[in-house]
């Protein structure tokens, strides 16, 4: 008998302790599935995503390379289109911003500088990524120190960068203040450069040394110089074309 008794206690305490704590066990358990399966169901959206992007870029890539790098006007409005579609549908991917890059490089090389600015300008805007951000704003720099907005370049290529960036972005300071006259100031920045060149940059520490003795007080009065250090300086078509392999390396190395 008594071990009846304790046999229905036992039920009844059971049966206490799950009206107690049985709906939230059963809402535990719901939840974890609905976090787990929307888990899954994100990381399959995502996989998605990067591949739809991967295809979009890698049929921009061929029509922009296209012809050794010198599309023709089909290959070019079709890389244009493309360009467009990343940013409309995957603006802060890694390849709407280099697809941008190269298509403002492009825009450069055909002296339409207020299309390339426009292009940098959404890099600057909307890249997800810090380092084409800043490669976006040395470019947007000097083309608008070639468009005659030398104030305006300016001050995007003010202030402290990263140390990758630092001697580049000294230089281009440089370079705008030559372009305005302001050789004390251009010699300045380019000794900035020159000191905050990294060893993996060293290469072009001698075309740096030399912008700098041309515009070095001593030889301030001195013409040659002066046109050797504005030869040697970056045009737009140069620092929006010419260093767009950093951006291409970077994408072939995060993606």
């Amino acid at each position: 008998m008594a071990d009846h008794i304790t046999e229905e206690e036992q039920i009844e305490t059971l049966k206490r302790w799950w009206a107690e704590n049985g709906k939230g066990i059963v809402s535990g358990v719901a939840l974890a599935l609905v976090a787990y399966f929307g888990y899954q169901w994100w990381q399959t959206s995502e996989r998605s995503k990067a591949e739809a992007a991967s295809n979009l870029y890698q049929e921009f890539i061929e029509a922009a390379s296209a012809n050794d790098d010198k599309p023709d006007n089909k290959q070019l409005t079709t890389a244009k289109s493309l360009s467009r579609q990343l940013r409309e549908e995957f603006p802060k991917r890694i390849y709407a911003s280099q697809a941008a890059l190269r298509i403002a490089a492009l825009a450069a090389t055909d002296n339409d500088l207020e299309s390339a600015a426009k292009d940098l300008q959404w890099v600057v805007d909307n890249g997800s990524e810090t380092e084409l951000q800043l490669i976006a704003k040395r470019r947007l720099a000097a083309v608008k120190a070639a468009r005659g907005k030398p104030d305006e370049a300016l001050k995007l290529v003010a202030g402290n960068v990263p140390p990758a960036f630092a001697a580049l972005y000294a230089e281009t300071r440089g370079d705008i203040l030559l372009q305005k006259g302001d050789k004390n100031g251009a010699h300045e920045a380019y000794q900035q450069a020159l000191a905050a060149l990294l060893p993996e940059q060293s290469a072009n520490e001698r075309i740096l040394r030399l912008k700098a003795e041309s515009v070095a007080p001593a030889a301030s009065d001195s013409d040659t110089a002066t046109d050797a250090a504005a030869g040697d300086s970056d045009t737009a078509t140069d620092a929006a074309a010419g260093d767009s392999g950093e951006a291409e390396a970077k994408s072939e190395g995060d993606q």
